[in-house]
Protein backbone atom coordinates (compact mmCIF):
# COMPACT_ATOMS: atom_id res chain seq x y z
CA UNK A 1 0.00 0.00 0.00
CA UNK A 2 1.58 3.16 -1.08
CA UNK A 3 0.30 6.64 0.92
CA UNK A 4 0.63 10.39 -0.89
CA UNK A 5 0.82 13.04 2.14
CA UNK A 6 2.23 16.58 2.35
CA UNK A 7 4.21 15.50 -1.15
CA UNK A 8 6.06 12.60 0.49
CA UNK A 9 5.72 9.31 0.38
CA UNK A 10 4.77 6.47 2.76
CA UNK A 11 5.30 3.10 1.87
CA UNK A 12 3.94 0.33 4.23
CA UNK A 13 5.89 -3.28 4.01
CA UNK A 14 3.70 -5.92 5.05
CA UNK A 15 4.52 -9.40 5.15
CA UNK A 16 1.66 -11.43 4.23
CA UNK A 17 3.18 -15.04 5.69
CA UNK A 18 4.59 -13.29 8.47
CA UNK A 19 2.39 -9.99 9.11
CA UNK A 20 2.20 -10.07 13.24
CA UNK A 21 6.20 -10.66 13.43
CA UNK A 22 7.51 -8.33 10.78
CA UNK A 23 8.15 -5.03 11.81
CA UNK A 24 6.74 -1.82 9.60
CA UNK A 25 9.35 0.77 8.05
CA UNK A 26 8.92 4.15 6.21
CA UNK A 27 11.15 5.90 3.95
CA UNK A 28 10.90 9.41 3.19
CA UNK A 29 12.28 11.33 -0.33
CA UNK A 30 11.38 15.24 -0.99
CA UNK A 31 9.31 14.40 -4.33
CA UNK A 32 10.09 17.61 -6.11
CA UNK A 33 13.82 17.33 -6.21
CA UNK A 34 14.11 14.09 -7.18
CA UNK A 35 11.97 14.92 -10.36
CA UNK A 36 13.91 18.01 -11.39
CA UNK A 37 16.72 16.35 -11.22
CA UNK A 38 15.92 13.60 -13.46
CA UNK A 39 14.12 15.70 -16.17
CA UNK A 40 17.41 17.90 -16.42
CA UNK A 41 19.44 14.79 -17.16
CA UNK A 42 17.04 13.22 -19.71
CA UNK A 43 16.77 16.75 -21.54
CA UNK A 44 20.90 16.62 -21.57
CA UNK A 45 20.84 13.29 -22.45
CA UNK A 46 18.72 13.67 -25.57
CA UNK A 47 20.77 16.83 -27.02
CA UNK A 48 23.89 14.76 -26.93
CA UNK A 49 22.38 12.03 -28.60
CA UNK A 50 21.33 14.78 -31.26
CA UNK A 51 24.30 16.18 -31.41
CA UNK A 52 26.56 12.87 -31.80
CA UNK A 53 24.17 11.42 -34.21
CA UNK A 54 23.11 14.25 -36.32
CA UNK A 55 24.15 16.16 -39.88
CA UNK A 56 27.00 18.34 -40.02
CA UNK A 57 25.76 21.68 -41.05
CA UNK A 58 29.44 23.52 -41.64
CA UNK A 59 29.62 25.95 -44.17
CA UNK A 60 33.18 25.77 -46.02
CA UNK A 61 34.53 28.43 -48.15
CA UNK A 62 36.83 28.23 -51.33
CA UNK A 63 39.10 31.55 -49.84
CA UNK A 64 42.77 31.81 -49.64
CA UNK A 65 43.39 35.27 -48.67
CA UNK A 66 45.49 36.65 -46.11
CA UNK A 67 43.32 39.61 -45.27
CA UNK A 68 45.92 41.29 -42.08
CA UNK A 69 49.75 40.76 -41.20
CA UNK A 70 50.68 42.35 -38.21
CA UNK A 71 54.03 42.65 -36.38
CA UNK A 72 54.47 41.91 -32.26
CA UNK A 73 56.46 42.84 -30.18
CA UNK A 74 60.24 42.01 -30.82
CA UNK A 75 63.82 42.02 -29.53
CA UNK A 76 66.51 44.33 -29.92
CA UNK A 77 69.70 44.22 -29.21
CA UNK A 78 71.82 47.81 -29.15
CA UNK A 79 75.68 48.51 -28.80
CA UNK A 80 76.92 51.08 -26.00
CA UNK A 81 80.14 52.53 -24.33
CA UNK A 82 80.38 51.80 -20.58
CA UNK A 83 81.94 53.87 -18.35
CA UNK A 84 85.17 52.18 -18.79
CA UNK A 85 84.93 52.95 -22.57
CA UNK A 86 84.53 48.88 -23.02
CA UNK A 87 81.63 48.39 -25.66
CA UNK A 88 78.30 46.42 -24.79
CA UNK A 89 75.18 44.76 -25.96
CA UNK A 90 71.56 44.95 -24.19
CA UNK A 91 68.35 43.80 -24.92
CA UNK A 92 65.58 45.48 -24.89
CA UNK A 93 62.20 45.20 -26.35
CA UNK A 94 59.27 47.21 -28.50
CA UNK A 95 56.18 46.78 -30.10
CA UNK A 96 56.14 46.82 -34.02
CA UNK A 97 52.65 46.68 -34.62
CA UNK A 98 53.36 50.45 -35.71
CA UNK A 99 54.91 49.19 -38.75
CA UNK A 100 52.93 48.99 -41.92
CA UNK A 101 53.15 45.57 -43.37
CA UNK A 102 51.85 45.96 -47.76
CA UNK A 103 50.34 43.00 -48.99
CA UNK A 104 50.22 42.90 -52.69
CA UNK A 105 47.82 40.94 -53.51
CA UNK A 106 48.89 40.55 -56.88
CA UNK A 107 51.79 39.11 -56.50
CA UNK A 108 51.52 37.44 -53.08
CA UNK A 109 54.29 39.74 -51.67
CA UNK A 110 54.05 40.90 -48.01
CA UNK A 111 56.59 43.52 -46.85
CA UNK A 112 57.42 46.17 -44.32
CA UNK A 113 56.71 49.64 -45.30
CA UNK A 114 59.54 50.88 -43.27
CA UNK A 115 62.71 49.12 -42.18
CA UNK A 116 62.15 48.46 -38.90
CA UNK A 117 65.02 49.47 -36.43
CA UNK A 118 68.90 48.83 -36.56
CA UNK A 119 69.64 45.93 -33.74
CA UNK A 120 66.11 44.38 -33.99
CA UNK A 121 65.63 40.95 -34.12
CA UNK A 122 64.24 39.12 -37.17
CA UNK A 123 65.59 35.72 -36.92
CA UNK A 124 62.56 36.11 -33.81
CA UNK A 125 59.32 37.00 -34.97
CA UNK A 126 56.52 36.96 -33.52
CA UNK A 127 53.66 38.19 -36.30
CA UNK A 128 49.65 37.97 -36.27
CA UNK A 129 48.19 36.45 -39.65
CA UNK A 130 44.62 36.94 -40.46
CA UNK A 131 42.61 35.19 -43.05
CA UNK A 132 39.66 35.63 -45.10
CA UNK A 133 36.29 32.79 -44.36
CA UNK A 134 38.49 31.07 -41.66
CA UNK A 135 41.83 29.92 -44.23
CA UNK A 136 44.64 28.24 -42.78
CA UNK A 137 47.80 29.23 -42.87
CA UNK A 138 50.96 26.76 -42.73
CA UNK A 139 54.75 27.95 -42.47
CA UNK A 140 56.32 26.38 -45.43
CA UNK A 141 60.57 25.04 -44.49
CA UNK A 142 63.29 27.07 -45.63
CA UNK A 143 65.46 23.90 -46.83
CA UNK A 144 62.42 21.59 -48.45
CA UNK A 145 59.01 21.68 -49.13
CA UNK A 146 57.46 20.53 -45.90
CA UNK A 147 54.92 22.54 -44.22
CA UNK A 148 54.51 23.53 -40.22
CA UNK A 149 50.71 24.67 -38.98
CA UNK A 150 50.93 28.45 -38.00
CA UNK A 151 49.85 29.28 -34.68
CA UNK A 152 49.49 33.07 -35.20
CA UNK A 153 50.53 35.31 -32.38
CA UNK A 154 52.85 32.30 -30.70
CA UNK A 155 55.26 31.12 -32.93
CA UNK A 156 58.50 32.43 -33.93
CA UNK A 157 59.51 32.76 -37.43
CA UNK A 158 63.02 33.51 -38.41
CA UNK A 159 62.70 36.30 -41.29
CA UNK A 160 66.91 36.54 -41.75
CA UNK A 161 65.22 35.25 -45.44
CA UNK A 162 62.18 34.99 -46.97
CA UNK A 163 59.58 32.79 -46.21
CA UNK A 164 56.83 31.86 -47.65
CA UNK A 165 53.54 31.43 -45.83
CA UNK A 166 50.60 29.03 -47.32
CA UNK A 167 46.91 29.65 -47.09
CA UNK A 168 44.53 26.26 -47.31
CA UNK A 169 40.92 27.27 -48.21
CA UNK A 170 38.22 25.69 -45.66
CA UNK A 171 36.99 23.49 -48.51
CA UNK A 172 40.05 21.92 -49.32
CA UNK A 173 40.04 22.75 -53.00
CA UNK A 174 43.45 24.57 -53.32
CA UNK A 175 45.91 26.82 -51.63
CA UNK A 176 48.10 30.32 -52.35
CA UNK A 177 51.77 31.06 -51.25
CA UNK A 178 52.05 34.39 -49.82
CA UNK A 179 56.42 35.22 -50.01
CA UNK A 180 57.12 37.55 -47.02
CA UNK A 181 60.13 39.10 -46.08
CA UNK A 182 60.85 41.87 -43.59
CA UNK A 183 64.02 44.49 -43.59
CA UNK A 184 65.82 46.02 -40.72
CA UNK A 185 68.36 48.85 -40.70
CA UNK A 186 71.82 47.90 -41.28
CA UNK A 187 73.62 51.01 -39.97
CA UNK A 188 72.49 54.31 -38.15
CA UNK A 189 69.85 56.78 -39.36
CA UNK A 190 71.12 59.86 -40.28
CA UNK A 191 74.85 58.50 -41.40
CA UNK A 192 75.95 59.70 -44.89
CA UNK A 193 77.46 57.08 -47.73
CA UNK A 194 78.25 58.17 -50.95
CA UNK A 195 78.37 55.58 -53.94
CA UNK A 196 80.10 55.74 -57.51
CA UNK A 197 77.51 57.09 -59.84
CA UNK A 198 77.18 57.21 -63.97
CA UNK A 199 78.47 61.17 -64.32
CA UNK A 200 76.12 61.56 -67.23
CA UNK A 201 73.16 61.80 -64.38
CA UNK A 202 74.58 64.66 -62.65
CA UNK A 203 71.88 67.05 -62.15
CA UNK A 204 72.17 69.29 -65.65
CA UNK A 205 71.40 73.29 -64.68
CA UNK A 206 70.73 74.19 -68.07
CA UNK A 207 69.26 78.04 -67.26
CA UNK A 208 72.14 78.93 -65.01
CA UNK A 209 74.44 77.72 -68.01
CA UNK A 210 72.12 80.28 -70.28
CA UNK A 211 72.71 82.89 -67.86
CA UNK A 212 76.85 82.35 -67.14
CA UNK A 213 77.01 82.96 -70.71
CA UNK A 214 74.90 86.54 -70.66
CA UNK A 215 77.41 87.30 -67.82
CA UNK A 216 80.58 86.72 -69.99
CA UNK A 217 79.49 88.39 -73.58
CA UNK A 218 78.83 91.18 -70.73
CA UNK A 219 82.67 91.24 -69.95
CA UNK A 220 81.11 89.72 -66.08
CA UNK A 221 82.20 86.92 -64.20
CA UNK A 222 78.81 84.90 -63.82
CA UNK A 223 78.55 84.57 -59.72
CA UNK A 224 74.74 82.98 -59.09
CA UNK A 225 71.27 83.01 -59.49
CA UNK A 226 67.82 83.21 -57.02
CA UNK A 227 64.66 82.78 -58.43
CA UNK A 228 64.75 86.65 -58.87
CA UNK A 229 67.80 88.12 -60.18
CA UNK A 230 71.25 87.00 -61.50
CA UNK A 231 74.30 88.04 -60.26
CA UNK A 232 77.91 88.48 -61.62
CA UNK A 233 81.64 90.23 -60.55
CA UNK A 234 82.26 93.36 -63.03
CA UNK A 235 86.22 93.59 -63.60
CA UNK A 236 85.71 97.03 -61.22
CA UNK A 237 85.00 94.64 -58.44
CA UNK A 238 80.97 95.28 -58.03
CA UNK A 239 77.70 92.96 -57.98
CA UNK A 240 76.17 93.16 -61.09
CA UNK A 241 72.22 92.05 -60.88
CA UNK A 242 70.14 91.35 -63.44
CA UNK A 243 66.38 90.70 -63.24
CA UNK A 244 66.04 89.41 -67.18
CA UNK A 245 68.37 86.50 -67.18
CA UNK A 246 71.24 88.36 -68.07
CA UNK A 247 70.19 90.39 -71.29
CA UNK A 248 70.27 93.87 -69.04
CA UNK A 249 72.42 94.59 -66.06
CA UNK A 250 73.14 97.14 -63.31
CA UNK A 251 75.06 97.42 -60.04
CA UNK A 252 73.62 95.78 -57.19
CA UNK A 253 73.53 97.79 -53.91
CA UNK A 254 76.34 96.42 -50.82
CA UNK A 255 76.06 97.74 -47.00
CA UNK A 256 79.81 97.67 -46.85
CA UNK A 257 82.82 99.29 -49.54
CA UNK A 258 83.14 97.18 -52.11
CA UNK A 259 86.74 96.22 -51.46
CA UNK A 260 85.48 93.66 -49.34
CA UNK A 261 83.78 91.84 -51.47
CA UNK A 262 85.31 88.34 -52.68
CA UNK A 263 87.52 88.20 -55.68
CA UNK A 264 88.66 85.01 -55.92
CA UNK A 265 87.64 81.23 -55.03
CA UNK A 266 83.97 82.54 -55.55
CA UNK A 267 81.51 80.11 -54.32
CA UNK A 268 77.71 80.79 -54.62
CA UNK A 269 74.42 79.11 -53.06
CA UNK A 270 71.30 80.33 -53.16
CA UNK A 271 67.95 78.64 -51.46
CA UNK A 272 63.78 79.66 -50.61
CA UNK A 273 63.44 81.38 -47.02
CA UNK A 274 59.70 81.44 -48.02
CA UNK A 275 57.50 82.16 -50.50
CA UNK A 276 58.71 85.48 -51.54
CA UNK A 277 62.44 85.55 -50.44
CA UNK A 278 65.32 83.57 -51.62
CA UNK A 279 68.48 83.68 -49.38
CA UNK A 280 71.93 84.06 -51.14
CA UNK A 281 75.16 83.53 -49.73
CA UNK A 282 78.36 84.35 -51.50
CA UNK A 283 81.99 83.05 -50.58
CA UNK A 284 85.15 83.82 -51.30
CA UNK A 285 89.01 85.75 -50.43
CA UNK A 286 89.15 88.81 -49.99
CA UNK A 287 91.29 91.56 -48.25
CA UNK A 288 88.66 91.33 -45.02
CA UNK A 289 90.75 88.63 -43.78
CA UNK A 290 93.83 86.64 -44.21
CA UNK A 291 92.31 83.27 -42.70
CA UNK A 292 89.05 83.42 -43.17
CA UNK A 293 86.69 83.19 -46.24
CA UNK A 294 84.62 86.32 -46.98
CA UNK A 295 81.18 85.83 -46.80
CA UNK A 296 78.10 88.22 -48.39
CA UNK A 297 74.80 87.47 -48.10
CA UNK A 298 71.27 88.98 -49.54
CA UNK A 299 67.73 88.34 -49.15
CA UNK A 300 65.88 88.81 -52.52
CA UNK A 301 62.41 89.68 -52.06
CA UNK A 302 60.48 88.90 -54.92
CA UNK A 303 58.30 92.30 -54.44
CA UNK A 304 61.02 94.26 -52.51
CA UNK A 305 64.44 95.33 -53.68
CA UNK A 306 67.06 94.21 -51.43
CA UNK A 307 70.89 94.84 -50.70
CA UNK A 308 74.28 92.71 -50.05
CA UNK A 309 75.35 92.52 -45.91
CA UNK A 310 79.04 92.06 -45.28
CA UNK A 311 79.31 89.21 -43.09
CA UNK A 312 82.45 90.17 -40.70
CA UNK A 313 84.46 87.26 -38.34
CA UNK A 314 83.31 88.01 -35.31
CA UNK A 315 86.56 87.67 -32.59
CA UNK A 316 84.90 85.78 -30.23
CA UNK A 317 83.48 83.31 -33.29
CA UNK A 318 86.23 80.34 -33.60
CA UNK A 319 84.05 78.32 -36.07
CA UNK A 320 84.54 80.05 -39.47
CA UNK A 321 85.31 78.90 -42.70
CA UNK A 322 89.02 78.56 -43.05
CA UNK A 323 90.87 80.48 -46.04
CA UNK A 324 91.08 78.13 -49.48
CA UNK A 325 91.82 78.17 -52.69
CA UNK A 326 88.88 76.29 -54.03
CA UNK A 327 85.19 75.89 -52.68
CA UNK A 328 82.00 74.34 -53.45
CA UNK A 329 78.27 75.14 -51.49
CA UNK A 330 75.24 72.70 -51.09
CA UNK A 331 72.30 73.08 -49.79
CA UNK A 332 71.27 69.99 -48.19
CA UNK A 333 68.92 68.51 -45.98
CA UNK A 334 68.20 72.61 -44.14
CA UNK A 335 72.21 72.64 -44.14
CA UNK A 336 74.89 74.90 -46.34
CA UNK A 337 77.91 72.36 -47.37
CA UNK A 338 81.48 73.77 -47.97
CA UNK A 339 83.51 71.45 -49.72
CA UNK A 340 86.91 72.52 -49.54
CA UNK A 341 90.16 72.20 -51.66
CA UNK A 342 91.83 70.87 -47.49
CA UNK A 343 89.70 67.93 -48.37
CA UNK A 344 87.24 68.65 -45.24
CA UNK A 345 83.00 69.44 -45.73
CA UNK A 346 82.22 72.27 -43.26
CA UNK A 347 78.96 72.16 -42.17
CA UNK A 348 76.31 75.35 -40.97
CA UNK A 349 73.35 75.45 -39.20
CA UNK A 350 72.99 78.82 -39.39
CA UNK A 351 73.00 80.05 -42.54
CA UNK A 352 76.73 80.80 -42.96
CA UNK A 353 77.74 82.54 -39.70
CA UNK A 354 79.29 79.42 -38.00
CA UNK A 355 80.84 76.42 -39.59
CA UNK A 356 81.91 73.14 -38.28
CA UNK A 357 83.21 69.76 -39.52
CA UNK A 358 81.07 66.60 -39.23
CA UNK A 359 81.90 62.99 -38.63
CA UNK A 360 78.71 62.47 -40.99
CA UNK A 361 80.20 64.22 -44.32
CA UNK A 362 83.68 63.24 -45.56
CA UNK A 363 84.80 63.04 -49.21
CA UNK A 364 84.31 59.51 -51.00
CA UNK A 365 87.58 57.43 -50.29
CA UNK A 366 88.21 57.60 -53.84
CA UNK A 367 88.00 61.26 -54.19
CA UNK A 368 91.67 63.37 -55.07
CA UNK A 369 90.43 66.13 -56.77
CA UNK A 370 91.54 69.75 -54.64
CA UNK A 371 89.80 71.91 -57.46
CA UNK A 372 87.03 72.04 -60.52
CA UNK A 373 84.42 70.01 -59.16
CA UNK A 374 80.89 70.22 -58.78
CA UNK A 375 78.47 69.91 -56.67
CA UNK A 376 74.86 69.54 -57.16
CA UNK A 377 71.76 68.35 -55.27
CA UNK A 378 68.74 66.40 -56.85
CA UNK A 379 65.59 68.00 -57.77
CA UNK A 380 63.52 65.96 -54.62
CA UNK A 381 66.17 67.68 -52.52
CA UNK A 382 67.11 63.86 -51.15
CA UNK A 383 70.98 62.65 -53.00
CA UNK A 384 73.91 65.26 -53.17
CA UNK A 385 75.99 64.74 -56.10
CA UNK A 386 79.91 65.22 -56.79
CA UNK A 387 81.44 65.27 -59.59
CA UNK A 388 85.03 65.80 -60.88
CA UNK A 389 85.14 66.46 -64.42
CA UNK A 390 88.85 66.33 -64.76
CA UNK A 391 88.44 62.11 -64.37
CA UNK A 392 84.86 62.03 -65.13
CA UNK A 393 83.89 60.33 -62.02
CA UNK A 394 80.86 61.27 -60.11
CA UNK A 395 79.66 59.56 -56.78
CA UNK A 396 76.17 59.98 -55.05
CA UNK A 397 75.40 60.44 -51.49
CA UNK A 398 72.50 60.18 -49.20
CA UNK A 399 71.20 60.17 -45.46
CA UNK A 400 70.31 56.81 -43.97
CA UNK A 401 66.98 56.85 -42.63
Amino acid sequence: MVILKNNKVKMAVICRNVRKFAPKFEITYPMKRILQTFCGMFVLSLALCSCLGGDDDTTTYDDMVIKTFTLGTLNRYLHTTTSAGNDSVYKTTFSASSYKMNIDQVRDIIHNADSLPLGTDIAHVICNVTTKNGGTVFLKSTTSDSLTYFSSGSDSVDFSQPRVFRVFSTDGSGHRDYQVSLAARQQKAGIFQWTEADSSSFPADLTHEQERKAAEEAGLTYIGSTGVEVYALSADGYIMESEDGGENWKRDELDSDHTLLPTTSLAFISWQLDALTDYALLVGQSAASDTAMTLWRKLADYDLEGRWVFMPLADDNPYYLPLMDYVALACFKGQVLAFGSNQEIYVSRDQGITWKTSSNYSYPTDFTATAGYQVAVSADGDTLWLKDPATGKAWQGKLTN
